[in-house]
């Protein structure tokens, strides 16, 4: 990511289970239930972290990105096998032992720090493509200096996965040669500083970031990738700096889109014209529901660069209609979620941030009492 940290550090928080409930954020209409208020029903523990991804294997297995060691299972509430791969951002199952994973940019963007895209099987990885060298060939967003962090991963079979490149702005489709497609390219976008001042304590604090103009271009970030049952291809942003409130898009992109330059072409075009903030990762839920992991709702800044987040959200999005319900509130550092196989659980990181003090929380979503988190 050009205009930010690229590893995500901060301190602990505390974790609170906000009542389900309607909101209205920018130009988005956030209404009527979709799913029922979850309550936690397993915390499980024991990771190096940070955590960057969640994936639910065909066995029911669930899977994490543990930056620090590889892809981690867990079988019955507790931490199993994992297989070695540093840097790893994202995995997506294929089978029972194989998988697509991503390495990402560690703490360097604009070097090769072994951006790829891996296939894993049996328990051995193999590296499918360098990132940073597509980057440097293609430069898709045209933006320098050359940028590339791989952030999400989503299988399309055994054959081919999608990518999406933080760094870099775009989506990819990649083969199991190593054979690259430039699907979409996101765009900048004019964006308001007024909550990067107001984290900063400005005017009073007479820090940098109080000498900002109004409005400045920010780049997409795009963090999180999903695909419905009819093949429609859903990309959210986290939204780069000044790390702006109710700025963050969900884009639609066509299954046969190519070179699509978002916001101008027709295989590419807004579902949710803002109203989310920092988005960190998209799931299909149960009903087709689209579910949006905000990272923070003060913005990655709050987090990163301040250390005062207010928590993350997990919304559940009508694509449709337009209309979404936050479903769980307050979860500290969240970075990733995943739906359970049965369709009634949710996975979420909590305090993935933080290594060592990781967390990922099962939250039952039929379940309809009020219980707090723990």
């Amino acid at each position: 990511m050009r205009e930010q940290t690229d590893r995500f550090t901060t301190s602990k928080s505390e974790s609170m289970l906000g009542a389900g409930r309607r909101r209205r954020a920018g130009g988005l209409v956030l209404g009527a239930a979709i799913l029922a208020l979850p309550v936690v029903a397993a915390v499980v523990a024991g990771f190096q972290g940070p955590l960057f991804g969640l994936a639910t294997a065909p066995n029911g297995d669930v899977l994490v990105a543990d930056a620090s060691v590889g892809v981690i299972s867990i079988r019955k509430h507790k931490v199993g096998d994992s297989i070695s791969l540093p840097n790893i951002t994202d995995v997506s199952p294929i089978g029972r032992r194989s998988m697509w994973a991503i390495t990402g940019a560690g703490d360097a963007a604009d070097r090769d720090t072994g951006q790829g895209l891996h296939r894993i099987s049996r328990g051995s990885s193999r590296k499918v493509v360098n990132l940073f060298e597509f980057e440097m060939a293609s430069n898709p967003d045209g933006n320098l200096p050359f940028d590339s962090n791989p952030f999400d991963v989503q299988a399309m079979g055994g054959d081919t996965a999608l990518v999406v490149d933080a760094g870099a702005n775009d989506l990819l489709w990649i083969d199991n040669q190593g054979h690259v497609s430039v699907l979409a390219v996101f765009p900048d976008e004019l964006v308001s500083t007024d909550n990067i001042k107001n984290l900063a304590g400005c005017p009073d604090s007479m820090a940098f970031f109080c000498g900002l103009p109004p409005m400045i271009p920010a780049q997409a970030v795009p963090t999180s990738v999903a695909v419905d049952d009819d093949g429609n291809i859903y990309v959210g942003e986290l939204k780069g700096f000044p790390a702006p409130t109710n700025e963050s898009n969900i884009w639609r992109i066509a299954p046969g889109a190519s070179w699509a330059m978002c916001g101008s072409s027709p295989d590419c075009t807004k579902v949710f014209d803002g109203g989310f903030t920092s988005i960190i990762d998209l799931a299909v839920g149960p009903d087709g529901d689209l579910l949006v992991a905000e990272m923070d709702e003060a913005s990655w800044a709050a987090v990163e660069i301040f250390g005062t987040p207010t928590g993350g959200t997990v919304n559940a999005c009508d694509v449709h209609a337009g209309t979404c319900n936050e479903i769980v509130t307050g979860i500290p550092e969240l970075t990733a979620i995943t739906v359970g196989k049965d369709d009634d659980t949710l996975w979420v990181t909590r305090n993935a941030l933080v290594p060592g003090a990781a967390e990922v929380v099962k939250f039952d979503l039929d379940d309809d009492s009020d219980s707090d988190s723990d």
